[in-house]
């Protein structure tokens, strides 16, 4: 039974929550036995409160637990996956809306704690909603489709620029497919019916709800569990590039040969890969009906890059029309 043990230090977010008056400090252990994650919080010197109480959100592998903190006692998750890659924490206090406290991560952990302070008023939100009636016995449920992703406005409020609705190569952008080669050591992608085969395994393996405390993706994550590794293995390997930040704030990217990759995520969880390119002027006729302009600026649209969005879900690309 493989054992993981990953540790990551937490930095004072907002003040005014040390007994002391000093910043706040501390470091929370992660222990994985199993499928069995152990987290131990050693906050130092903070405030005890007769009001609220505290709470520690741990994301990992598009995963996020919500656990209510018991001073540094250890607290258990069952089901959780792997921190071998690192893990994120952040430590709030609960009385109305979540405050941030402190935040931590380690390895290829995002470094921002505003997806897990969403993940708060998530739970929040699920907790007062009444559970919708049942369907009539003689009428199937319709299906739940998958958010729309957030893209630039209309054409009336940000124009796309001309020509953004030309036709897409089914693989990537560029002549590497780099969700499906980073990292191999042969620089081969996976066959395409060996990768259906992948993703129809990890679709059939993926967890389903835990229960209160512990928010599971609203899709399996299929297609990005297929590439995981080797994304990560691309995000490590080349440099960070913060310009799209702007305009999708909970997201990741870098600058890779030429090309831009990024992960978007909602509320701590996988929602599209991104492949984007430098604009020079007109759409790359790689890209074709499937890329669209995003602008970098929102006082001109005459700045930006063409993007590429691909479902964590499906693996299926989102087309975006100037209409």
């Amino acid at each position: 039974m493989a054992y993981e043990k990953r540790v990551c230090v937490l930095k004072q977010i907002k003040k005014g929550f040390s007994a002391d008056g000093s910043a706040l400090s501390g470091a929370v252990y992660c222990e994985r036995l199993g499928s069995e994650l152990t987290v131990t919080p050693r906050i130092l010197g903070i405030a005890p409160v007769k009001e609220g109480r505290y709470a520690l959100a741990i994301f990992a592998e598009g995963e996020t637990a919500l656990l209510e903190l018991k001073g540094n006692a250890p607290l258990k998750v069952q089901d959780f996956p792997s921190v071998k890659a690192g893990f994120s924490a952040l430590l709030v206090f609960l009385r109305g809306d979540a405050e941030p406290v402190a935040f931590g991560s380690c390895g290829a952990a995002p470094r921002e704690y505003e997806p897990l302070l969403l993940a708060f008023s998530r739970e929040k939100k699920k907790k007062k909603e009444p559970l919708p009636p049942p369907p009539d016995p003689e009428e199937t449920p319709l299906p739940i489709t998958p958010n729309a992703p957030v893209l630039p406005p209309r054409e009336e409020d940000r124009p796309f620029r001309e020509g953004a609705a030309a036709g897409y190569d089914d693989e990537a952008i560029a002549a590497v497919n780099y969700y499906g080669d980073a990292g191999d050591e042969d620089g081969q992608a996976l066959p395409r019916d060996q990768k259906g085969a992948e993703a129809e395994e990890a679709g059939a393996g993926a967890q389903a709800d835990g229960g209160d405390g512990i928010l599971r993706p609203r899709g399996t994550l299929t297609y990005y569990h297929t590439v995981r590794e080797k994304l990560r293995e691309v995000m490590r390997k080349f440099p960070p590039d913060d310009r799209l930040k702007s305009v999708f704030p909970q997201s990741e990217w870098v600058k890779a040969e030429g090309n831009i990759l990024g992960v978007i995520y909602e509320e701590g969880i996988p929602k599209y890969l991104c492949v984007a390119a430098e604009d020079t002027g007109d759409l790359p006729p790689a890209m074709k009906e499937h890329g669209c302009f995003v602008p970098l600026s929102p006082f001109s649209d005459m700045v930006g890059v063409y993007v590429v969005f691909q479902s964590a879900d499906s693996g299926e690309y989102v087309t975006v029309s100037s209409s």
